[in-house]
């Protein structure tokens, strides 16, 4: 992996340091689900570098506190991982989409309690013998079914569905305002909860592939 720059606070500049990974390593990555576990998931995310400190521990502690999940199961996924996004939609002929100032933070949040929890509301916010979905809701759990095979759901689409939303949504609010001062930045704050650690990973290693799927098509 290419050598981390000196981090630098985001308060002074203008514009953010050089992302963690160039994608040519990505591309010429043998096992990327190892690349994944080394470069992406276990280094301190790029997001939260500033002036020689990395803030994700004060982060996790904080969302550890508030949602009363493991700290061991919290990540950074997304374009805040390493400074480059893998999601294959935002991938252009220059490349993957780099991390700005109005990116979100995507973060992972591994918790089976809270994915059975959700998973139990969601169905029964989506059957009509418990009650009358609407058009909107549905089209919301359409497109959360596509990730339930992943063991993944979207919780800020879905909070108000969610029996514990109210209060993941008060706390959600406050730590985004709080972090979006922190680090300089006016993206928001979007978590995902996974079953386990294996299907973060698993997501994460799908948008890599295929961002180097377009990658060598383009060449």
């Amino acid at each position: 992996m290419t050598e981390r720059v000196a981090a630098v606070s985001h308060s002074n500049i203008t514009t953010l340091p050089p992302a963690y990974s160039d994608f040519s390593e990505v591309l010429n990555a043998t096992s990327l689900p190892e690349w994944i576990d080394r470069n992406f998931l276990r280094h301190d995310p790029y997001a939260f570098s500033s002036a020689g400190k990395n803030y994700f521990a004060d982060f996790v502690a904080q969302c550890s506190k508030n949602y009363d999940v493991d700290p061991n199961g919290i990540y950074c996924i997304g374009s805040g991982a390493t400074g480059l996004s893998f999601n294959p939609y935002k991938y252009t002929a220059e490349g993957p989409k780099k991390f700005s100032r109005s990116s979100d933070l995507d973060i992972a949040i591994i918790s089976p309690y809270y994915f059975e929890t959700a998973w139990r509301d969601l169905r029964l916010a989506a059957h009509p013998a418990y009650s009358s979905p609407s058009q909107r809701l549905m089209r919301k759990i359409d497109h959360q079914r596509g990730r339930m095979f992943d063991g993944a759901i979207v919780a800020n689409k879905l909070m108000a569905h969610l029996s514990f939303g109210g209060p993941w949504s008060l706390a959600l609010r406050r730590m985004e305002y709080e972090w979006q001062d922190t680090l300089n930045i006016t993206g928001g704050l979007n978590f995902w909860i996974y079953r386990d650690y294996w299907s973060v990973r698993s997501y994460v290693a799908e948008g890599i592939e295929k961002c180097r799927e377009k990658a060598r098509i383009s060449q």
